[in-house]
């Protein structure tokens, strides 16, 4: 049986006595993408950042490993903090893992898992129930093995950011896509093919928790209607930032932050 994928958690803002938000990435992202965030956020949490296998200060994955997996190694984090109240937040890849935790969370009091229960905010930006399809995962994974995953960042620039922050924070943008270049190559590409085989659009039904969904117009990677089975749940709030493209914490992060805090 694989290892599990081993996570590393970052603190970014807030005092240990404070409930813990735990925040999580896209692909390609490390834990500092929150940290503009996470300032605005850490008035009320202990913001702690959670990088992907190979990406920021997590090591390597050894083996191939599921979203499901991934949810398992965050939920062992939060329950590190027991019995302090623990909250998610998640953008993309860290939006698909914030599902499977929400999903599971009614799992998590019948089986007596309560210490890795959520019992905080759940929020998931710029992230839907299934992205992409396993084609064009599996084509992403064998592009980053044959070329690493530096040769991805123009294509990201676009894609990740608005014209117009690209503009007037470029040195952001360039630091972002610095993350994407430094991360493991095979890591990166497990974690496509994981994206590839996950798709949760027919368990939402069982959505229990109250969830905060937040959406950029603008975003090519998790559009409307991607996110829309998601968007539908009665217990889903939706927020909508005009103009922002994927990496809505990096490039709002005072609308992401607020967003959290009012939920």
């Amino acid at each position: 049986m694989p290892a599990a994928p081993e996570l590393t958690a970052t603190p970014l803002a807030g005092g240990s006595e404070s409930p813990v938000l735990l925040v999580l990435t896209s692909l390609g992202g490390t834990v500092e993408d929150w940290r503009h965030a996470a300032a605005l956020l850490g008035e009320r949490f202990q913001v702690v950042g959670v990088d992907l296998p190979g990406h920021g200060l997590s090591p390597a994955a050894a083996s191939s490993f599921e979203v499901s997996d991934l949810a398992d190694a965050v939920e062992l984090i939060g329950a590190g903090f027991a019995p302090r109240p623990v909250g998610i937040a998640g953008t993309s890849l860290g939006g698909a893992v914030v599902q499977e935790l929400a999903l599971r969370a009614r799992r998590a009091v019948d089986d007596s898992r309560v210490d890795g229960g959520i019992a905080g905010p759940v929020a998931v930006v710029c992230s839907a129930p299934r992205m992409g399809t396993p084609d064009s995962w599996a084509e992403r994974a064998a592009a980053v093995r044959r070329e690493g995953t530096a040769s991805l960042v123009g294509a990201l620039a676009e894609r990740w950011f608005s014209p117009a922050f690209r503009e007037s924070d470029p040195l952001e943008v360039e630091r972002v896509l610095a993350g994407v270049a430094a991360a493991d190559d095979e890591s990166y590409a497990l974690c496509c093919e994981a994206l590839g085989r996950w798709d949760v659009t027919s368990r939402l039904e069982g959505l229990t928790v109250p969830m905060l969904a937040v959406r950029g117009a603008d975003d090519p990677v998790a559009p409307e209607e991607a996110m829309q089975p998601l968007l539908a749940q009665p217990r889903v709030s939706v927020v909508v930032l005009p103009g922002a493209r994927h990496q809505a914490a990096v490039e709002r992060p005072v609308e992401v932050a607020g967003a959290i805090l009012a939920f």
